[in-house]
C-alpha cells in the first residue's frame, strides 16, 4: 500500500497567499476607500494610518502586510482613485468608439478629478513635503501624472497606427492635451484663486479641448 503524499505546508501558503480571498479582497478595497478619504480630508503629513484602520476596521498589521507603509497606502489609494479616468481608454479601445468620444470622456473625467477640493489641497501639501522627501513627490509623479500621459500616448499611438490619427510624437500630444485640459485653472486653483466648478463647465471645456486638439492631429478624408 502506498503512502499518501504530504503537502508542503509552505507551497499551500504561497497558494494562498498568491490567491487572495473574497473576504481579502473586501478587506483591501476597504481599506482603500478610508485611505482615499483620509488622505482627501487631511493631506499626506496629516494623514493617520490609525484613522484609515479606524475607518475601515481591521488591524495595523493587516494594513502593513497589505501596503508596506504610509507611502504605499497612499500610491495605492491614489492610483485607484485616478484610475477611474484611466479606465475610459481601455474602455474606448474595447468598444472601438471614436477618439473624439474618448477625449472627452477622458477629459471630463480628469478635469472633476483633478479640481475636487480635496485634491487641489491635497497636490499643494505634496509639494511642500516634496521640498522634505523629493522622493514622495517622483512616486507620486511617476504613478500619477506620468502614469496618465503614457496611457494617454499608448492610446493615441493606437489611434495613429490605425489611421485616424495623424501625428509623430504620441508622447508629446498627450503632454499638450492634459496640458491644454488643466491650463491656467489649475495653477489658479493651487495657488487659492476662488474657482467655481460643476459638471456643466468642465463639460464644456473638456468638449473645446478636444475640438482644438483634433483640428490639428485628424487624417484628412481621403
Amino acid at each position: 500500500m502506498s503512502l499518501p503524499i504530504m503537502k508542503d505546508p509552505a507551497d499551500s501558503a504561497k497558494k494562498t497567499d498568491a490567491t487572495p480571498t473574497a473576504r481579502g479582497v473586501a478587506r483591501r478595497e476597504r481599506l482603500l476607500d478610508a485611505a482615499r478619504d483620509v488622505f482627501l480630508e487631511q493631506g499626506y503629513a496629516g494623514a493617520s494610518v490609525n484613522e484609515v484602520v479606524a475607518r475601515a476596521g481591521g488591524s495595523l498589521a493587516t494594513l502593513y502586510k497589505q501596503f508596506g507603509n504610509k507611502e504605499g497606502l497612499f500610491m495605492a489609494a491614489m492610483e485607484r482613485h485616478i484610475a477611474t479616468a484611466w479606465t475610459v481608454l481601455e474602455e474606448g479601445r474595447r468598444d472601438q468608439q471614436a477618439p473624439e468620444q474618448v477625449l472627452y470622456e477622458l477629459g471630463r473625467r480628469m478635469l472633476m478629478l483633478v479640481f475636487d477640493a480635496g485634491v487641489i489641497r491635497l497636490v499643494r501639501g505634496l509639494a511642500f513635503e516634496a521640498e522634505r522627501a523629493p522622493e514622495l513627490g517622483e512616486m507620486f509623479l511617476t504613478r500619477g501624472p506620468d502614469h496618465t500621459r503614457q496611457a494617454l500616448a499608448n492610446y493615441l499611438r493606437d489611434q495613429v497606427e490605425s489611421g485616424r490619427l495623424a501625428l509623430e510624437e504620441p508622447r508629446e500630444a498627450a503632454g499638450i492635451f492634459m496640458g491644454m485640459l488643466l491650463g491656467e485653472w489649475h495653477i489658479d486653483a493651487l495657488l487659492g484663486r476662488e474657482l467655481r466648478f460643476d459638471e456643466a463647465k468642465c463639460n464644456a471645456r473638456a468638449r473645446r479641448c478636444v475640438e482644438i486638439f483634433l483640428a490639428g492631429v485628424t487624417r484628412p478624408q481621403a
